[in-house]
């Protein structure tokens, strides 16, 4: 009860200041008035963001629902408070304007810009479909900015050991961790920092020659068990299943073994032991938390390296550079696809969008269109010496 008192008026006080003019606390749903854009907003999150199909399933999601999420708060900000007919096109191209310029300029840069144009233009069709506003009127149907280019950023081996020992400085031996884990397995960070105990699990090879090379002292082939929800289709999944070669398998079961630890030692314990883990909490990370300490990491080793463009890295270029990589060792797309989870029908769209053009590639394809070099003949003085 002193508990529940203490958080009570600690609530108190944060809604007083919120009133007086500071930052919303944390679960106070917003609260716009009717014929407000901010009320077009929510009415959107509960039709269509968190809306439900007909079956009972979610409409979007739970990724495109984060994505969405970030250019309606960008928008609220920008006219929460005004009525439906304040989006004008004019004000679309100002506020487009304002926010394409790069962020050292004091713009979001294009490729936010351009998603958060796009999400408005998806928010004024709703108000069409409900009769907000009347049909034809979508001031943000041409919003004149292209669309961002494919990223093709891929990470070299200096931005890996820069980021590595800027994870070591720093007291956060997981993160570099984390950046070994997204380079071997290509998984996208979602899946990686819910990566359990369970989910290492002895594998039942039947070659030989592959259970030699993967398994460790003990004889075991011991994998990373995963599903992958597409997020595409709230139907379908891809059951992975990722050897761990001995070296990182190693290094696996003693992060499982520091973090077990702690969790028993817990107060209560936890019971349900993650691989990847806040090194100064213990805890598991949600996605917001890890991707603050992922950005402190790629910050610190940026400024310790002279290194600038580190600070440009996001998670998703390792797993393109994984993909990159592979790609420079002659890998068949189809084995690709086996690591990263992609089905082979769309395994080109992948390499299309993952697969820069690249040196080594472009290296060895030109020499598989190369004759085999004539072997050198033997000069006249070797073939009398010969004889």
């Amino acid at each position: 009860m002193t508990a529940a008192m203490a958080a009570a008026q600690a609530r108190n006080e944060d809604v007083a200041k919120w009133k007086a003019g500071g930052e919303r606390p944390g679960g106070i749903e917003r609260k716009d008035p009717a014929g407000t854009f901010g009320a077009l907003i929510q009415r959107y999150r509960r039709e269509v963001v968190f809306g439900k199909k007909p079956n009972g399933k979610d409409r979007l999601a739970e990724k495109t629902r984060e994505a969405y999420e970030t250019g309606l708060k960008r928008l609220e900000e920008w006219a929460g408070k005004h009525p439906v007919a304040f989006i004008t096109p004019a004000r679309v191209g100002v506020l487009r304007d304002a926010n394409a310029k790069p962020v050292e300029q004091g713009g979001i840069g294009h490729s936010a810009t351009y998603n958060m144009l796009k999400t408005l233009r998806q928010v004024m069709a709703f108000a069409e479909r409900r009769d907000v506003i009347p049909k034809g009127s979508n001031p943000a149907t041409n919003f004149e900015l292209g669309a961002p280019a494919p990223r093709r950023t891929i990470w070299e081996a200096d931005d890996d050991a820069a980021f590595t020992a800027a994870a070591y400085k720093l007291g956060m031996p997981n993160m570099a961790l984390a950046l070994e884990l997204a380079l071997y397995t290509a998984q996208r960070e979602g899946d990686l920092i819910k990566m359990t105990e369970a989910q290492v699990m002895p594998l039942d090879l039947h070659s030989e020659t592959l259970r030699e090379k993967l398994a460790g002292k003990d004889g075991k082939v011991m994998g990373w068990v995963l599903s992958q929800k597409k997020t595409s289709n709230d139907d379908y999944s891809v059951d992975m299943a990722i050897p761990l070669e001995p070296e990182i398998r190693s290094r696996v079961e003693a992060a499982i073994r520091t973090n077990r630890a702690r969790d028993r030692a817990a107060e209560p314990q936890r019971l349900l032991t993650y691989v990847l883990v806040d090194d100064k909490t213990g805890r598991p990370w949600d996605k917001r938390g890890f991707i603050r300490a992922w950005t402190k990491v790629l910050a610190t080793a940026a400024a310790a390296t002279d290194r600038p463009h580190m600070t440009d890295l996001v998670w998703h270029d390792l797993r393109r550079t994984r993909v990159v990589r592979l790609r420079r060792r002659s890998m068949p797309k189809e084995m690709i696809a086996a690591i990263t989870g992609h089905s082979l029908q769309s395994i080109n769209a992948m390499l299309k969008v993952y697969g820069p053009i690249d040196a080594t590639i472009t290296a060895a394809a030109i020499a598989d269109t190369l004759d085999a070099p004539a072997k050198a003949q033997p000069t006249n003085d070797v073939q009398e010496k010969s004889a």
